[in-house]
């Protein structure tokens, strides 16, 4: 055997060594599809509700309602898969909210909520390749306008703007479409101080880059 040929099969079978061990972490690479940085939107069901009572020592008022609604919502958020688990950190922006009311002892408040945001862990398994279920938990907060009035006023007689935060948590399950796109659908608890609290069903797409 010349030493042509002989040099010639020792570089086929490098790269036959070479191709044959990178083709296994090329496949698995093509199985993370959830991996990266993305961003989102997301709109859905919310109810928001909040059975508080105010000035005990006094008035000794109740401020309950319950209101739903259309909600929507803009994220940002950071994936990294571990073969068949996801670990990821997502922030979201909603400017909107449901505005509650209540009567009170010669008048009534309202509560306006005018945005609310929120930062989130959340972890799952890919059940197959494309589909991964999560769990979520994380904090929020909720900037409400908050104005009093009295009976017989077309107009707030007291306005004023308060925030309030707390834990959110619920789960989902997300689709990869492609390597670049997603689909989701979630449930969302979120509980507030001053006994404010919303339950959210949302779908939402994300795109990775």
């Amino acid at each position: 055997m010349t030493k042509k040929l002989t040099n010639s099969i020792a570089t086929a079978l490098g790269l036959v060594a070479v191709f044959g061990t990178a083709a296994p972490a090329l496949a698995q690479s093509d199985e993370q599809h959830f991996q990266g940085p993305s961003l989102g939107v997301q709109a859905g069901w919310e109810e928001r509700s909040i059975d508080e009572t105010v000035l005990p020592n006094t008035v000794n008022a109740t401020v309950k309602d319950k209101s739903d609604g259309l909600s929507y919502a803009a994220f940002a958020a950071y994936d990294h898969q571990f073969e068949s688990f996801v670990l990821g950190v997502e922030a979201g922006f909603a400017p909107n909210g449901r505005t509650l009311n209540a009567a009170l002892p010669g008048g009534s408040i309202e509560l306006d909520s005018k945005w609310s945001a929120d930062l989130s862990v959340r972890a799952g398994f890919t059940v197959t390749p494309r589909l991964l279920v999560y769990g979520r938990l994380g904090y929020g907060i909720n900037r409400t306008r908050i104005s009093g009035f009295v009976n017989g006023q077309a107009g707030p007689v007291e306005s004023d703007s308060a925030t309030s935060d707390g834990f959110i948590f619920g789960g989902g399950v997300e689709y990869a479409l492609t390597d670049k796109a997603s689909v989701r659908a979630e449930y969302r608890r979120r509980e507030f101080d001053g006994s404010l609290s919303s339950n959210q069903v949302l779908a939402g797409v994300a795109f990775r880059f």
